[in-house]
This record gives C-alpha cells, sequence and structure tokens, in this order.
C-alpha cells in the first residue's frame, strides 16, 4: 500500500511538472528528437550488453554459460527491476533463479548475481561522488543542493568504505546485517534466515572480491564502461535536443542523478524522482528545465522499451526447464548443487 501510494505521488509529481513548465515547452524541445531516438536506444541498449560481459566475468569454474545466455538473463532481470515496484530487491533474486535454472547451485547463482551488482554499485557510488563534488564546486548551487549533494556523496562514501572494509577483512557483512535485523523482527513475516548458508555465499563472493583482484579490477573497467555508455547516450541525446554542452554536463547530470537514485531508492520506478531531479539539476547548471524533464522522459521511454524486450525474453527462458540448456550453457561439475 505504502509503495502504491509513492508511485501515484511520483505520477503526479510528473504531470504537475509538465503542467508548470508548459505541455507545449516540452512537446517542442522533443519535436527536435525525430529520429535522434535511435542512436539513444541503440546506447541505452549497449549499457546492457556490456554489463551481460561483466556477469559474464562473474561466473565461476567449472560453469560455462554462452554470452547470449547472459545478456537473456540481464534483460530479464532489468524487465522485473523497471516494470514492478521492487526493483533490484526481486530483480537480483530472479536473476540468481535464471541463473540456476542455466546449471548452477543457488548459492552460486547468488554468488554470482551479487558479485555483479556490487561491482556495478562501487562504480557507480565512486561516479555519484565524483559528480556529486563538481556539481557542488563548479556550478555554485543553492545551499539546500549543496548539502543534499554532500548527504548523498557521504552516504555513497560510507558505502565504499564499509564495503572495502569487509572485503579486506573477509567480514561476513550480509550475514551479520541479516541476522541483525532477524533478532529486531525487522523482517517481514516468520524469515528465519539460514546465517550459516549466507555465510557461505559471502565466502564464494570473497573468492572474487577478495581472492582474486584481477579478475574484479576487469570486472570494475567493465562496469564503468556500461556506465560510460549513458555519459554518452545522454550527450547524444543532448544534441538531438539541440542543448550544446560541453562534455562534462552530460557527466555531472547523470552522475548527479545516479545519487539521486540512491537516495530515493525506496520509490517504486523512481517515478516522479527522476523527472524531479532532471528538472532540478538542469535548473542548476542554467539549463533549460523544460528541456531538462523532456531528457527525462525520453530516458524513461527508451528504459521502458529495453524493458519490454527483457519481459519478452523472460517468458522465453521461464518456458524452457531447468535442464534444457542445450550447447549454449552446461554444468561440467558441481560439487555443490543441493546447498
Amino acid at each position: 500500500m505504502r509503495r502504491t501510494l509513492l508511485l501515484l505521488i511520483g505520477v503526479a509529481l510528473i504531470v504537475i511538472l509538465i503542467w508548470r513548465l508548459g505541455p507545449s515547452e516540452i512537446l517542442h524541445v522533443l519535436s527536435a528528437l525525430e529520429w535522434g531516438f535511435m542512436p539513444v536506444f541503440a546506447l541505452g541498449i549497449s549499457h546492457h550488453l556490456v554489463r551481460a560481459g561483466a556477469l559474464q566475468l562473474c561466473v565461476p569454474q567449472p560453469y560455462r554459460l554462452a554470452y547470449r545466455q547472459m545478456l537473456a538473463i540481464r534483460l530479464s532481470g532489468e524487465s522485473v527491476q523497471s516494470l514492478t515496484f521492487t526493483g533490484p530487491i526481486l530483480s537480483q533474486p530472479v536473476t540468481a533463479w535464471l541463473l540456476e535454472r542455466s546449471g548452477m547451485s543457488l548459492r552460486d547463482a547468488f554468488a554470482v548475481t551479487l558479485s555483479e551488482y556490487l561491482a556495478f554499485s562501487f562504480v557507480t557510488a565512486s561516479l555519484s561522488i565524483g559528480g556529486l563534488v563538481s556539481l557542488v564546486a563548479r556550478f555554485s548551487p543553492s545551499r539546500f543542493i549543496v548539502g543534499f549533494a554532500l548527504v548523498v556523496a557521504g552516504l555513497c562514501a560510507t558505502f565504499l568504505i564499509v564495503s572495502a572494509i569487509a572485503i579486506a577483512r573477509r567480514f561476513y557483512l550480509i550475514g551479520t546485517i541479516i541476522e541483525w535485523l532477524a533478532k529486531r523482527r525487522v523482517l517481514r513475516g516468520r524469515l528465519e534466515p539460514d546465517i550459516p548458508w549466507i555465510n557461505g555465499l559471502e565466502d564464494r563472493l570473497l573468492v572474487l572480491l577478495h581472492d582474486s583482484p584481477a579478475r574484479f579490477a576487469r570486472i570494475l573497467g567493465v562496469e564503468l564502461l556500461a556506465q560510460a555508455m549513458f555519459v554518452c547516450e545522454l550527450f547524444v541525446l543532448l544534441r538531438a535536443l539541440h542543448v550544446v554542452v560541453p562534455i562534462v554536463f552530460p557527466f555531472v547530470i547523470d552522475t548527479v542523478l545516479k545519487g539521486i537514485d540512491i537516495a530515493f531508492l525506496f520509490v517504486p520506478m523512481q517515478m516522479g524522482v527522476a523527472e524531479g531531479g532532471y528538472v532540478l539539476v538542469f535548473g542548476t547548471l542554467g539549463l533549460s528545465t523544460a528541456a531538462g524533464l523532456s531528457v527525462a522522459l525520453v530516458r524513461r521511454a527508451r528504459g521502458l522499451l529495453i524493458a519490454a524486450t527483457g519481459l519478452a525474453t523472460l517468458a522465453v527462458l521461464t518456458r524452457h526447464s531447468a535442464g534444457a540448456t542445450g550447447t549454449s550453457g552446461t554444468r561440467i561439475t558441481d560439487p555443490d548443487q543441493r546447498s
């Protein structure tokens, strides 16, 4: 009920923004896009093509999963994240479930899913700090925006520091947090977490994060390339809308918006938050707020199209039984299949 209310508030905020900024002005900006949406969509889908490669790099021996299979799983998880109220809370388990159906043990499937998501989160948090600091240092925003930027940057920095300490000391951070929540009855229902199983999952995470630094560095590099696709997409989109700005502007806009997404992760589909964030950031940079809302609407449309593709992919994947992997994904051996 609470998430439904937040969604409705977000939709109402979008309507208010369109009304306040002027529907005719927004339509005028969007009319310049024409066929410019095609390269925008191509760069948007490229982000997921690259992240599928990062997901594949996280797969441990002795598994052999083809790239096209990882791409299908990646797009399926994205559809769940973009089209449901749950966001990453459900999309990551769905990704792990699809990996299990491809022949992995459940614990290894979750380890692969969380490894990629953590690498993505590390890069996102780092870029968000850079974008927020650039916004404050170069563009003299209002005190409210400065305060908000410092709080979000602090949250990102805390996440990175705590994660780095946990990895370096091989500390069971996830298991400790879940156990603490369970003891205080924060977890809903009668959920009784299996802490030894969760610790075993973290052992697999640490094999990649702590014991394989070169491999983890490659994954971080791939995730950085995936984020660069979004910055390039925004640059192309701004040019298509005849908003000519230096390359630093798309970087600041995209990374600051990532920070806003982190701060409002609890809002379903980021409805209203993304649109309001674009208007706020564009205004702070001295750009047209109508262009900011137009960019937000185009990127949401692009995201929905990709999510629809992922939904079709998910429907295809779920038709097949867990053992029907064919030659595209096979399991050589798995001593922990019953974990």
